[in-house]
């Protein structure tokens, strides 16, 4: 057993401490908390001691376009969400575009921060086409996954969903059980709607032509003005953040957000939260050796 706090201190010294590392482990380490594990510590797969170092901004500025090619990826999302933070205070709105982006992981972790610290922030990011089109046939974009975040406390709303109706995730692991895969969430090579995952050519979109439109608004920023769509070296990414004190002095938008939470909730509506584990959540003993194994990999370092 271990502490997920302990997990998120040890990964962080892994992987070269401050608070760029610490976001980093704190989303990885998440992930395997909510139980899912693609998107936690097995990313580590990727990582290798000759990564180079964390592309930075130049001086900051509103906008910017950085190479993450060669960098760990969360490390890198880590990095560009925390100067985002700071070039959204300076600047009052600021984005910045990836491309080269290795096995992204989570989006919520990274737009929570822009939260909790009085801001802003959305995220998307595009991927090998593996989704048709509403009506389509055939693969033309990724699974597309886009997050939101804003308030504090109570109010705080974290959207973060993929535009597609299953992930390649699921496919493989269905590929690997010989689980039919649910109704109406994939076509075949034909263009036929299929149940079984072998055969899966392309993944429908969630919710038909809404989650559709979602996916080509991820690969229009992510994708074209990010310049990801395409690239062999890995997935294209986008970041926004914005600081809303910067509207109009008359504008209270916390107190719009919590009556909006409120209306939303009497209305029968869920109000998302994106995921996240109590700071004294445990982790078990598999969990525990896992990592173990990817620190003395990493640094050499042993509990």
């Amino acid at each position: 057993m271990i502490a997920v706090s302990d997990a998120i201190d040890r990964l962080s010294t892994a992987l070269g401490g401050g608070p760029a590392a610490k976001l980093a482990a704190s989303a990885l380490i998440e992930a395997d908390a909510l139980d899912l594990p693609r998107f936690g510590i097995a990313m580590l797969d990727e990582w290798t001691a000759d990564a180079a170092p964390v592309p930075t901004v130049e001086g900051r500025q509103g906008i910017s376009w950085l190479d993450c090619s060669s960098a760990f990826a969360p490390l890198a999302v880590a990095a560009a969400t925390l100067d985002l933070a700071e070039a959204a205070r300076q600047f009052g709105i600021a984005a910045v575009f990836l491309r080269g982006v290795r096995g992204l992981g989570r989006l919520a972790p990274f737009v929570r921060h822009f939260a909790d610290a009085g801001l802003i922030g959305m995220a998307g990011a595009e991927g090998p086409p593996f989704v048709a089109p509403f009506g389509g046939t055939r693969p033309v974009i990724g699974t597309n996954p886009f997050a939101l975040a804003m308030g504090k406390g109570d109010d705080r709303v974290i959207i973060d969903v993929a535009s597609s109706t299953a992930t390649m995730a699921d496919i493989r692991n269905a590929r690997a059980s010989g689980t039919p895969m649910p109704e109406g969430i994939a076509v075949d090579r034909e263009g036929r709607p299929t149940r079984i995952a072998a055969e899966v050519a392309a993944l429908l979109p969630r919710g038909g032509q809404i989650g559709s439109l979602l996916g080509l608004v991820v690969e229009l920023m992510a994708g074209a003005a990010g310049g990801g769509r395409g690239d062999p070296k890995g997935r294209g990414a986008f970041i926004i953040a914005l600081d809303p004190a910067r509207a109009e002095e008359g504008v209270d938008w916390q107190a719009k957000l919590a009556a909006l939470k409120t209306d939303w909730t009497d209305g029968g509506g869920h109000w998302p939260r994106g995921g996240s584990v109590p700071p004294d959540a445990v982790l078990d003993s598999v969990f525990a050796e896992r990592l173990e194994s990817y620190l003395v990999r990493m640094t050499g370092q042993t509990g």
